[in-house]
């Protein structure tokens, strides 16, 4: 979920309830370091839970031992322990400290806990909890990296698109400017203005070959698969879900009713002529997250993914279906960021957006549809 890019606070809260579920626990919670170098719980999950949050762990506690340390702690019961520095911890049983660390390095301490009077960890217990604490240091670690890795190769794209600024765009700019000057300069000197004509016309011819240019560069560096048509695209988000899944999704376009992967009369470009960049783009963003909606929540074991193209111009649409044969939607759903996004997305291009049970009333069916222009 993490190296996906998902949100990092849906991420840490699934470690947490998977954890706390895991190990039978009545609360689990997540210390993290913040401002200052000081650790603080910044996630719990769990009844009560909410008394947990914004709580320091003292240095010297048992959670910065844990961490320093990189060895898992279990304790009793923290309402017996004359140790216990938190005043809101007293308030609880048997407890486990289990460290985020990888490589030796920190990350954070999975904290479980039990209401009073329950029956203590034990330390199978505890060995699968830092087995678990440790994968999800990992990953959190490798998301760092990635993110670090994101940064570095978008200050490499700012560079390159000011070098092709630079090599590209103002320096034809520059010599039409110099063109213009020789203009002026014969203009001046009352050269028959048929003369200075083809002149002004390659000019102007310069200064729309620039404007391509810069076109094309700021385009580039909004859409870095701005050249890559809509077809490819779908494959390759077809194949980046394939992790997440656990197989391979299915793929069908269609234009005006024809299969591209059964009919031969049809190719490629076609359906990526029909479809404009910026429509392009959110198609691709519909099918990402109805993926990763599946591979998230549906427990499916397959999921097809359908574009079809319809007409030309304002009168033509695009259609995009993503159906799974999982579990149905969720009867709660906490966080709607991804689906509110689609249906905005629809909205901006007078489409619409639905979210509902598949028709043969298993699994999830997202409908995305919008005009070609």
């Amino acid at each position: 979920m993490l190296l996906e890019g998902i949100d990092e606070e849906e991420a840490l809260e699934h470690i947490a309830r998977t954890a706390r579920e895991v190990a039978d626990a009545d609360i689990s919670a997540l210390a993290l370091p913040g401002m200052g170098g000081d650790l603080f719980i910044e996630l719990a999950v769990g009844a009560g839970a909410d008394a947990l949050l914004g709580t320091v762990m003292p240095r010297g506690g048992r959670a910065w031992t844990v961490m320093t340390e990189g060895r898992g702690l279990l304790t009793p019961s923290l309402s017996r322990s004359r140790t216990v520095r938190v005043p809101v911890m007293r308030s609880f049983g048997p407890a486990m400290f289990a460290p985020l660390q990888t490589s030796g390095r920190g990350v954070g301490v999975l904290i479980l806990l039990r209401r009073v009077g329950r029956e203590p960890f034990e330390e199978g217990d505890l060995a699968t909890a830092e087995s678990f604490a440790a994968q999800a240091a990992l990953a959190y670690v490798l998301a760092e990296a990635r993110h670090a890795q994101d940064v570095a190769a978008l200050l490499d794209e700012r560079e390159r698109i000011a070098r092709d600024l630079h090599d590209l765009a103002i320096q034809q700019l520059f010599a039409t400017g110099m063109q213009l000057e020789t203009v002026r300069r014969r203009a001046a000197r009352g050269v028959d203005p048929s003369e200075l004509l083809s002149i002004v016309e390659e000019a102007l011819d310069n200064v729309d070959g620039s404007v391509r240019q810069i076109r094309e560069i700021v385009y580039a560096l909004r859409d870095p698969d701005a050249a890559t048509g809509l077809t490819e695209r779908l494959r390759r988000e077809s194949s980046l879900a394939r992790t997440g899944l656990g197989f391979a999704p299915g793929v069908v376009l269609t234009l005006d009713g024809k299969d591209l992967g059964t009919d031969h009369d049809i190719d490629e470009d076609q359906l990526d002529e029909r479809v404009s960049p910026e429509l392009t783009d959110d198609v691709v963003a519909v099918v990402r997250e109805g993926l990763a909606n599946a591979a998230r929540h549906a427990h499916a074991s397959s999921v097809t993914v359908r574009v079809s193209v319809r007409g030309v111009g304002p009168t033509g649409s695009v259609l995009v279906e993503v159906e799974d044969d999982g579990t149905g939607l969720p009867e709660r759903r906490d966080r709607r960021s991804g689906t509110g996004n689609l249906a905005s997305r629809a909205r901006q291009h007078g489409g619409t957006f639905s979210l509902g049970i598949a028709p043969d009333g298993r699994g999830t069916l997202l409908v995305w549809q919008a005009p070609l222009a």
